[in-house]
């Protein structure tokens, strides 16, 4: 076989299994809470589940015009167990797991950002998240935490909790309120994902 042609074949293939490894990343974005679960704290003004299902359906707007596949673990007002939940995200290998929430908490001059992940092999992909919604949000930085929480143990591909400031907090609650500041939020997280996994 001439040589070049042969040169040829190799690199269509291997651009072709790049491409298809990266076509085979989908996205699994998990909007917090829904239904009956409200989140947040009991009296709490603002109500989590909207405004985390909100940036969710942003962010997957964000990430289909960038080429990921993308599933939701809700799209709409209803309930999702834990367990659902980290089933959808394991249901294939290539997934990546982000799950939306926003903070709460008893004192109200509490603020920030706060990204966590458990497993070591999240810990760039938290990173990347902070970083990118820090920058956005424009708020105190809370750190990124390695956690045990239910969503995060129990998924056995890449993923974050992402808690995208204080509800309770008057004036990030006020913020969250904004359409414009929730695509901020929605876009950050879009360029983290894109950056680490495009």
């Amino acid at each position: 076989m001439n040589p070049f042609r042969l040169l040829f074949l190799v690199v269509v293939s291997w651009l072709a299994l790049g491409a298809h490894s990266w076509a085979a990343r989908t996205i699994v974005i998990d909007a917090g809470h829904g239904g009956h679960d409200r989140g947040g704290i009991p009296g709490q003004k603002h109500p989590e589940k909207v405004y985390a299902l909100d940036v969710a359906l942003r962010l997957r707007r964000s990430l289909q015009s960038a080429g990921f596949n993308t599933v939701m673990t809700r799209d709409r007002d209803y309930f999702v167990g834990l367990r659902e939940r980290c089933q959808i995200a394991n249901s294939r290998s290539g997934n990546v797991f982000i799950s939306i929430h926003f903070n709460s908490a008893k004192r109200e001059g509490a603020a920030g950002i706060e990204t966590y992940y458990y497993s070591s092999s999240s810990a760039a992909f938290a990173a990347a998240v902070h970083r990118e919604v820090l920058r956005a949000a424009g708020t105190e930085d809370r750190s990124v935490r390695r956690r045990g929480f239910y969503v995060l143990r129990n998924t056995r591909v890449p993923a974050v909790l992402a808690e995208l400031g204080f509800l309770t907090n008057r004036a990030e609650g006020n913020r969250v309120t904004s359409s414009s500041h929730r695509q901020r939020l929605a876009d950050a997280l879009a360029r983290a994902i894109v950056r680490q996994y495009r």
